[in-house]
C-alpha cells in the first residue's frame, strides 16, 4: 500500500509540472519520433491486405467505378469553374474596395496513420511533422471539407483535433442568410456537429450550408463544415437544438491536406486598412470625418 501510495503522489506530482511547466513536451516528442517507424512498420501487413483486396474486383464493378469516377470528374470541372468566376469576382471587388490581394494558401497532403487512443478527445495522427513545415494550430481539411486543427505537432507526426469533439468551437457562416455561428461537435452524436446558443427567431432553415467565417484567424474563409439537419424546437429551453451533418468524413480518414494557419483574418484586414487610411487622412486633415464602408457603421475621428 506505501507504495501505491509513493507512485499515486508521484504521478500526481509529474502530471502538475507537465501541465505547468511542459516538461513532458520534448519526452512525447522524442517518443513520437522513436515510435514512427514502428508504428510504419505494424501498419504495413494491413495495407498489404488492404491492398491484395482491392485487386479482387470484378469486371462489372470496375465498370461501374468507371462510371461514377466520369460522372465526378464533370461535377468537379463544373464546381472548379464556378470556382474560377467567383475567385475572379472576388478579385474585382477588392479592387474596387481597396483591398490588398489575399494570400495564396499552402497545402501539404498527409495520411492518417491511426486514430488517437484518447476517450475523451477525437484525434487522428497524420505521418507529417514540423520536419516537413507543418505547424501548430494548422488547419486540415479533405476532399470534402473541414477535419480538424493540428493541437500537437512533433518532428515526423503531428495529432489533429477533430471538429466534432464537443469542446471545439468553429466560427461558421450561414450561406443563405451571412449569419454567424459557433459550431462544436454533438455532445449526443459522435461524429456529429450543433449549432449551440440559437434563438427561437433564428432564420435557419435545414438544408442551409455552414461554412468557416474567417472569423478568429484560425481557419480561412470559405471552407466547407456541414449541412443543417434538423433542427428541434425544444419547450424547455430558451434556444433551439440545430444539429448539422459535417461535410468532411471524420470517421473514414485516410488523406488529408494540411493548410498553412492564417495569420490575419479577412475582417482584421479591413479594419486594418480602414485604420491605415484613417491615418492618412488625419495627416491631410485637421477637420473631423466619418470614413463609409466599415462593416458596423462608420468610424468617427476626434
Amino acid at each position: 500500500m506505501v507504495r501505491m501510495a509513493l507512485a499515486v503522489v508521484a504521478a500526481l506530482a509529474l502530471m502538475a509540472l507537465d501541465a505547468r511547466l511542459h516538461m513532458g513536451t520534448s519526452v512525447r516528442s522524442v517518443v513520437a519520433t522513436v515510435l514512427t517507424p514502428l508504428q510504419w512498420l505494424s501498419a504495413q501487413p494491413v495495407k498489404t491486405i488492404n491492398l491484395m483486396d482491392s485487386y479482387v474486383v470484378t469486371a462489372e464493378t470496375a465498370k461501374q467505378t468507371q462510371e461514377q469516377a466520369a460522372t465526378l470528374l464533370a461535377q468537379q470541372a463544373l464546381r472548379a469553374q464556378r470556382a474560377d468566376n467567383l475567385i475572379r469576382e472576388n478579385e474585382q471587388l477588392r479592387q474596387l474596395l481597396g483591398l490588398h490581394q489575399a494570400l495564396q494558401i499552402q497545402a501539404r497532403a498527409a495520411e492518417v496513420v491511426y486514430i488517437a487512443a484518447d476517450p475523451f478527445i477525437r484525434r487522428v495522427v497524420i505521418d507529417k511533422g514540423t520536419s516537413q513545415g507543418l505547424q501548430l494550430g494548422a488547419p486540415v481539411i479533405d476532399p470534402t471539407g473541414l477535419v480538424g486543427q493540428i493541437s500537437r505537432v512533433h518532428p515526423m507526426s503531428a495529432e489533429v483535433t477533430l471538429i466534432d469533439n464537443p469542446q471545439q468551437a468553429t466560427p461558421v457562416i450561414n450561406g443563405r442568410t451571412g449569419e454567424r455561428y459557433l459550431v462544436y461537435g454533438d455532445r449526443q452524436t459522435p461524429g456529429g456537429l450543433e449549432v449551440r446558443f440559437t434563438s427561437p427567431d433564428a432564420d435557419v432553415q435545414v438544408g442551409d450550408v455552414l461554412a468557416t467565417s474567417g472569423t478568429g484567424g484560425v481557419y480561412p474563409a470559405g471552407l466547407p463544415v456541414g449541412t443543417i439537419a434538423h433542427i428541434n424546437h425544444r419547450n424547455a429551453s430558451s434556444f433551439v437544438q440545430v444539429l448539422v451533418a459535417p461535410s468532411a468524413h471524420t470517421k473514414t480518414l485516410r488523406h488529408v491536406l494540411v493548410l498553412d494557419p492564417q495569420p490575419l483574418t479577412q475582417d482584421e484586414a479591413v479594419q486594418q486598412l480602414i485604420l491605415q487610411d484613417k491615418g492618412k487622412n488625419t495627416r491631410n486633415s485637421k477637420a473631423p470625418a466619418t470614413r463609409p464602408g466599415v462593416p458596423d457603421g462608420s468610424v468617427k475621428e476626434p
